[in-house]
């Protein structure tokens, strides 16, 4: 069955060139174009699509605030925005309802690529068995209120440091996790932050939202380890894994920011289930004792569904950027998903392996399990003595004991 792509711009200029330019995919793609938002929406109400792609600079309604009407609309839509690097400050506002953004002009292989990719995650997250399990928990946990707040003052150009201070300074035991956090080893900053403004000004708000978001999703009172599962150690394995992924991508900074969230919440998954079926982990856990295999490849054949699956789809609802949410679905199989060269994913999949390498229990079951064919095929196989190398001393300074 041919995806439905619909293609919004108001130039007709573009819209003529992007047709001509994406003839060859009339197979594969039913596309339609549109010259404006509203004729979008008139479209989409009376057939919908399964990927919009939409311009950022158009007058009357941009793409962000088109594409924040399609969510609310139509979640299960694939939203994808255009612009050109002048327009990075702008494209900001579409962070929390955009699954991908494209520069422009973009070549077809490019879109077709990022198209293939996003509807592959939808299809996932979609999945019945998985729609099945989730409606069957009680509740999802709602996105941080604190990360929330953090992401509508970022939407707004006339926001700072000063504002996004203030979000945090609200939160005294948050203030003290993120001051603690800056000044921790794991940083290596070369003066001691004391104030939550300075924090903000030499980390930046990109940094600053990923420890709020860490900060609030591992620091919940309410949360309780299940008899076999530590609470603790899925917090220190996510941060490890979280800057491990970090400098797999150090010289991509938009990329190294994505996959320290992403290593920081691939295993999300595994939080859901121990607030809500905490019997699922203590099955898993003791199938994989006794076959030797790990959890993950346990899950599926006892539920059909894993928790990077449940992790993607909860993420997938906050509303968090396409590469995170692809990378937390998929770290244990990155093989499932076709891909360009080193990105999120492959650094988050990599990062969780050698995270569980230089952890106590290293070798047990829910040792993390590197494809290292999946590695070989991209021809990363001789930056894995590298990465393995790097792994080992961030997991030392994180520990307290330098290397």
């Amino acid at each position: 069955m041919k995806k439905r792509i619909l293609f919004v711009d108001d130039e007709p200029r573009i819209l003529q060139g992007l047709e001509n330019l994406l003839v060859r995919y009339r197979r594969k793609w039913e596309m339609t174009f549109a010259a404006s938002g509203a004729a979008a929406l008139d479209q989409m109400r009376q057939t919908p699509v399964d990927v919009i792609v939409a311009d950022m600079r158009m007058p009357m309604m941009d793409g962000a605030a088109l594409l924040r009407i399609v969510k609310d609309e139509h979640p299960e839509t694939v939203r994808i925005i255009l612009s050109g690097q002048s327009e990075i400050e702008l494209a900001m506002r579409a962070v929390p309802v955009a699954h991908q953004f494209l520069d422009k002009p973009c070549k077809p292989e490019t879109l077709e690529r990022v198209v293939e990719r996003a509807c592959s995650l939808q299809a996932l997250v979609g999945d019945e068995t998985l729609r099945r399990l989730v409606g069957g928990l009680k509740k999802l946990p709602a996105l941080p209120a604190a990360y929330s707040a953090l992401q509508r003052t970022l939407a707004d150009e006339e926001s700072g440091a000063r504002e996004v201070a203030r979000i945090i300074e609200r939160d005294i035991a948050m203030s003290a996790k993120v001051l603690q956090l800056v000044n921790s080893a794991f940083f290596g900053l070369s003066r001691h932050v004391t104030s939550v403004s300075d924090a903000v000004s030499y980390l930046g708000f990109s940094m600053i939202q990923q420890l709020v978001l860490g900060s609030e999703v591992f620091g919940g009172d309410s949360l309780r380890s299940p008899n076999g599962f530590s609470l603790e150690g899925l917090r220190d394995h996510s941060l490890l894994t979280a800057g491990i992924a970090r400098g797999i991508l150090a010289e991509n900074r938009k990329q190294a920011g994505d996959a320290w969230t992403a290593g920081l919440l691939h295993d999300i998954g595994k939080l859901v289930l121990a607030a809500e079926l905490p019997e699922h982990l203590t099955a898993t856990a003791s199938a994989a004792k006794q076959s030797g295999r790990a959890p993950f490849q346990v899950e599926q054949e006892l539920y059909g569904v894993t928790h990077a699956e449940i992790g993607a789809y909860l993420v997938g609802v906050w509303g968090l950027p396409y590469p995170i949410v692809e990378a937390v679905g998929n770290h244990h199989t990155p093989e499932r998903v076709e891909h360009p060269g080193l990105d999120v994913l492959t650094a988050v999949h990599v990062a969780n392996a050698l995270a569980h390498e230089c952890e106590p229990n290293a070798g047990a079951p829910g040792s993390g399990v590197l494809n290292s064919e999946y590695i070989a095929s991209l021809g990363f196989s001789d930056r894995l003595p590298e990465w393995r190398e790097s792994a080992e001393e961030l997991a030392l300074q994180i520990s307290g004991v330098k290397p």
